[in-house]
């Protein structure tokens, strides 16, 4: 059965203040490791001596361990969300810590496709927490505030990289000089060769806020719509043909429909994100001569626009709606990202960028709160996980390689870019044609709207 009406907060206690402030490392963690791995590209190209379209294909392998973390969304559906937060906390800390220690560039890939598997496992897992928990008239802003905090992340890697990742020549300061000294000892510690690669300090760094989040999560509760739904179904032992069956839920005829559209509308702005991120810092850098510095402060400024983006599309989720918002951005950003690699000057690509990436956080805060609300309790983390972080993240997977593959024959990367820019407006048809209208309603009432639920014992008989 659906869970009871009960389960709806009536009101924001102070239990979850403290359960969104323990949630926001992770997708703070998601903006910072992503923004890492963009900053760290040409040194770590140069480190590990990989070309221009290799780092696209090793951009694709690294992003595989996103749609593995389907895995672990799955099994949230079944052991709990607490239960499989605590996980994805530990693996994450584990594998982006021996990022550092990457000796070939296969070495690279495997460290950071594990990361991003655990981390985007805990990225997913705290929007379905923070959706459960919040009243539904507080359920838009609160996923968009917290979504928001991983461009946040960026902004705090844009700023802090240029200290570490320094110019030839370039004095040393403190905090460089602390992050190496971490990275001497431990390659000493395990035997390695002392390179005095910089990027690999940013690897080192990204350790210590981790420590904060982990201890918060011991505080946390299970969600109450899970607690709710766990106690309504009768006690037994399920075989694997009952979690398979629970795994294919969102694919059945019931839920078919919204599967299909929130998974286009994640590929549709993937096809632009993922290229737009792996290869704008080589682009700024390498073909426009950039400095490190340079590149900081357009992403900080063009990431607090972001910022502003995760609000703005916050506040209108909950005031006119989900399909307006997200279609009228998904347009947005794909003329702003167009525009982005078209300009050379420091002004130019300071403009477009705070465009660029408002229009995007805008358009992606709207689909996570589709991704989020389409689903009953029963099946939620799994369908997130099917259309969020397996089949939607397909062309985030393939593109950055596709990318690498057509510079050669268009001639350069903003053509490349060009190309795919289409996908955010394909998106926006999506949403206009497919997508429902779920502003205001309750959890359980979006389910009522989308259609009747069957009996719990139609939906998972027994063998």
């Amino acid at each position: 059965m659906s869970a009871p009406r009960s389960v709806e907060a009536t009101s924001v206690d102070r239990y979850l203040v403290f359960l969104f402030f323990a949630l926001s490392t992770a997708t703070l963690f998601d903006g910072f490791d992503s923004a890492l791995l963009s900053f760290a590209a040409p040194e770590v190209r140069e480190s590990l001596d990989i070309s221009r379209p290799e780092w696209g294909y090793i951009t694709s392998f690294t992003r595989l361990g996103v749609m593995a973390s389907f895995f672990f969304l799955v099994s949230a559906d079944r052991f709990g969300r607490r239960n499989l937060m605590m996980v994805t906390v530990i693996g994450f800390a584990v594998f982006n810590g021996l990022t550092a220690f990457a000796t070939t560039k296969q070495e690279f890939v495997v460290c950071q496709m594990l990361a991003r598997l655990f981390l985007t496992a805990e990225y997913a897992l705290a929007v379905i927490v923070i959706g459960e928990e919040y009243p539904a008239r507080y359920r838009g802003r609160a996923i968009a505030i917290l979504t928001s905090l991983a461009t946040v992340g960026v902004m705090a890697m844009a700023k802090l990289q240029p200290y570490v990742l320094l110019e030839p020549g370039a004095k040393s300061n403190a905090l460089h000089s602390f992050a190496m000294g971490i990275v001497a000892s431990l390659q000493s510690f395990f035997g390695l060769a002392e390179d005095a690669a910089n990027w690999r300090a940013l690897y080192v760094l990204g350790a210590f806020p981790l420590l904060l989040g982990f201890g918060l999560r011991f505080a946390m509760r299970e969600t109450r719509r899970f607690e709710a739904v766990r106690e309504a179904k009768p006690k037994q032992r399920l075989h694997f043909r009952d979690h398979l069956r629970n795994a294919l839920e969102p694919w059945s005829p019931r839920y078919r429909s919204r599967t299909a559209v929130v998974t286009l509308l994640w590929n549709s702005v993937h096809l632009v994100t993922a290229p737009s991120v792996v290869y704008w810092v080589i682009f700024a850098r390498e073909d426009l001569g950039f400095s490190a510095a340079q590149v900081g402060d357009i992403v900080f400024w063009g990431y607090a626009g972001g910022v502003a983006g995760h609000f703005t599309a916050g506040t209108l989720v909950d005031r006119i709606g989900r399909k307006p918002t997200c279609a009228g951005f998904y347009v947005l950003a794909a003329i702003s990202i167009t525009l982005l690699y078209q300009v050379h000057s420091f002004a130019g690509q300071t403009l477009w960028m705070i465009a660029t990436v408002f229009s995007f956080a805008a358009a992606n805060t709207a689909t996570h709160i589709y991704a989020s609300e389409l689903f009953p309790t029963e099946i939620r983390a799994t369908g997130y996980g099917w259309t969020t972080n397996l089949l939607g993240r397909v062309t985030e997977v393939a593109t950055p390689a596709a990318i690498g593959a057509m510079i050669g024959p268009l001639g350069d990367i903003p053509t490349a870019i060009a190309v795919v820019a289409v996908g955010p407006i394909l998106g926006a048809a999506l949403v206009m044609r497919y997508a429902p209208e779920t502003r205001g309603l309750t959890l359980e009432q979006v389910q009522q709207t989308l259609g009747p639920e069957p009996p719990a014992t139609e939906r998972n008989p027994n063998p």
